[in-house]
């Protein structure tokens, strides 16, 4: 049985979240330092053209200054990385989960031409900071002066000598900003977004946050066959189809305008039962219909619930077996936080 937190797990046990850090959450703001992301820097006169024939979301329409969330995908439709991606007047920056380093670099060095569009790698010599919550606006205009981005948008902004490039996040379940800096000012921001009011955010209530959002994860709802519209990226924004052509494109616009995803991404009702392991497998009357992928205790809901994968004939309010544990029942996504 599951019964600690482990970042590495999709799995965030009852007591794993603290309740200052729900409330700060709630009510003030929470600042992480985000370890999982791979960090790439684009640069070049052709970059947002080549960038926009690689990922699902629209890049050159926006204008610079955008903040998307997206994704890279195999010619064949399925999902290789979720993207957040930042166009900046110089250059566009790209995070994806740090597990998917190796792959996107394999794409960027074989699909972008070196003339137009350079993608260097730069995880080591940066950072993530995560502040989110009601006050966060309050905490990082109080840390770094400046006009801050709108949701959908970034901005440039500094705190003493660092440049800091703050996005007003999209498909993170939780509302604030991410923050790029050069990796020696991420401690001294941090600190200084504390000294500001900013709690230290717990990386079990982050992903808690996730869960109840209904955000796919990689490796988790998200493997190698999975394509966007089977674990919410219309919901999400990360997908647009007005744009011209992309990798995977075909699948993603014949899954739209002919057909449908034939799984999809729900909650769970799992009671005060969580999991032996996950994924676990589901069934419906004996037949497999799909796997619960991640698990958070529900303090609004008063039990473990679930993120799962299943084929898309499976109604809200079903019912489906667990070899090894309670039942679970089917419910919509996202689950309420307050």
């Amino acid at each position: 049985m599951l019964e600690r937190f482990d970042p590495a797990v999709p799995f965030v046990p009852r007591g794993a979240v603290s309740a200052e850090a729900r409330r700060a959450l709630a009510t003030g703001a929470v600042a992480a330092c985000h370890g999982g992301l791979a960090r790439f820097r684009l640069s070049g006169p052709g970059r947002v053209a080549s960038l926009q024939g690689l990922v699902t979301a629209d890049v050159d329409g926006p204008g610079d200054g955008a903040h998307l969330f997206g994704a890279l995908l195999t010619p064949k439709g399925m999902i290789v990385a979720p993207l957040w991606i930042t166009r900046l007047a110089d250059a566009i920056l790209v995070a994806a989960p740090a597990e998917a380093a190796p792959a996107v670099r394999e794409v960027f060095t074989r699909a972008l031409p070196p003339r137009l569009c350079r993608a260097e790698d730069v995880t080591d010599a940066t950072a993530t900071i995560g502040l989110y919550g009601p006050r966060a606006a309050a905490a990082l205009s109080a840390a770094a002066p400046g006009d801050l981005p709108a949701p959908g948008r970034a901005a440039e902004l500094r705190a003493g000598d660092a440049l800091i490039v703050a996005a007003h996040v999209l498909g993170r379940g939780v509302a604030g900003f991410d923050l790029v800096v050069p990796a020696p000012t991420a401690e001294p921001l941090l600190a200084a977004l504390q000294w500001h009011g900013a709690v230290t955010a717990e990386p079990a209530l982050l992903e808690e946050r996730r869960i109840l959002a209904g955000v796919p994860r990689l490796g988790a709802e998200i493997d190698a066959r999975t394509i966007p519209q089977e674990v919410r990226f219309d919901e999400l924004g990360g997908v647009s189809y007005t744009k011209g052509c992309y990798l995977g494109q075909e699948t993603v616009a014949r899954v739209h305008f002919r057909g449908h995803p034939n799984r999809t991404l729900v909650g769970l009702a799992l009671g005060e039962t969580a999991a032996a392991a996950l994924p676990e497998k589901l069934l419906d009357h004996d037949r497999d219909v799909g796997h619960l992928t991640s698990v958070a205790w529900s303090e609004q809901a008063e039990q473990y619930v679930g993120l799962a994968v299943v084929r898309r004939e499976i109604q809200m309010g079903a019912t489906l077996s667990r070899p090894c544990s309670a039942d679970a029942v089917v419910h919509p996504l996202p689950w309420p936080t307050a």
